[in-house]
């Protein structure tokens, strides 16, 4: 059996700010509505009651778009 424990599925704020790299006010402000408008590819979050909830495949698929869009400026 695998004992290994399974990562969390929903992440919080600082959670995931510590598994993208950056502080939890700079996600914070990523995830508001009038900084979102300005993304071009938005991140991805749920709001939970007042509070803001990011499920980690999304997290990891919103950085996959970013590296692809970044790669397809390049070219």
């Amino acid at each position: 059996m695998n004992n290994q424990p399974q990562p969390k599925l929903i992440l919080n704020l600082s959670e995931a700010a510590d598994l993208l790299g950056i502080r939890p006010s700079q996600l914070y402000e990523h995830a508001r509505s009038r900084s979102r408008s300005r993304q071009r590819i938005p991140i991805p979050h749920l709001r939970l009651g007042k509070r803001l909830a990011f499920r980690r495949e999304s997290l990891e698929r919103w950085v996959a778009e970013l590296e692809a869009s970044v790669a397809g400026m390049r070219q």
